[in-house]
């Protein structure tokens, strides 16, 4: 698959293709990433992680994320180091296998990256394909 010729703004931020869909909190830095994350629709992660640069601490939910290859983890792993001591970028409701790869290569204990668990209800993201922020508070 080939995500340059796929992919197209649904709203005004938003990435979505067949496989993978990335919307933009409205109300605080970060992501809502859907569907899946492998080497064909990882060069859109990487350009809407990009976007959130020197925007302070930022969260990305995964809750959504159906599947995530090593590639996916390292790319969001790389993302927290970027800024060393600075803003944190908390990735929240990680599946149980993205987690537990994450803590088999010790990449759980990078600066810059906090794991959050999901809180016991998720909000909705809206008929008007708006994604309002998950409290990403550590």
């Amino acid at each position: 698959m080939n995500t340059g010729d796929t992919v197209g703004a649904l709203t005004p931020g938003t990435i979505a293709d067949q496989f993978l869909r990335i919307t933009p909190f409205v109300d605080l830095a970060g992501l809502r990433v859907e569907g899946e994350l492998d080497r064909a629709t990882l060069p859109a992660l990487t350009g809407a992680l990009a976007s959130m640069t020197g925007r302070g601490s930022s969260c990305v939910d995964l809750s959504g994320l159906a599947f995530c290859d090593v590639g996916g983890l390292r790319t969001l792993v790389t993302a927290a180091a970027v800024v060393p001591g600075g803003p944190a970028l908390t990735l929240r409701s990680p599946s149980p296998q993205a987690r537990r790869l994450l803590e088999l290569t010790d990449w759980h204990h990078m600066a810059g990256l906090q794991l959050q668990a999901p809180p016991q209800t998720l909000p909705d993201p809206g008929s008007a394909h708006e994604s309002r922020a998950p409290s990403c508070d550590g």
